[in-house]
């Protein structure tokens, strides 16, 4: 699953989170491949670009917002499968997170 945060201490809580679910976290500067699913903060646009990067690998990656802002028509074009908007319970993120890798099954969520 690849993490694309730009704040440090955020992306290791969310790659501890992942492995938690039993998952391999990928971080942002990682080679270009496949992933399962994207976990991306769409406030801050190098995070955008290098999720759209890997999702030209695999269009139809799933992705999962966790944004300090509400939804707007940037984050709306990348389809998430779920919004949320930080600060978040845990529990919202292993939800969102498991139907991301679920094939993305559900429809798009905002959590606010």
């Amino acid at each position: 699953m690849l993490i694309c945060e730009p704040h440090p201490e955020v992306r290791e809580l969310l790659s501890q989170i992942v492995v938690r679910l039993g998952h391999e976290p990928v971080l942002e500067d990682a080679e270009l491949g496949p992933v399962d699913a994207i976990v991306l903060e769409p406030s801050h646009a190098p995070s955008v670009e290098r999720a759209q990067a890997f999702r030209a690998v695999k269009s139809d990656t799933p992705i999962v917002c966790a944004s300090i802002e509400l939804p707007d028509a940037g984050s709306r074009r990348l389809a998430p499968i779920a919004y949320l908007v930080k600060p978040f319970a845990l529990p919202d993120l292993q939800h969102a997170i498991s139907r991301a890798l679920s094939n993305g099954k559900g429809t798009p969520q905002a959590k606010p």
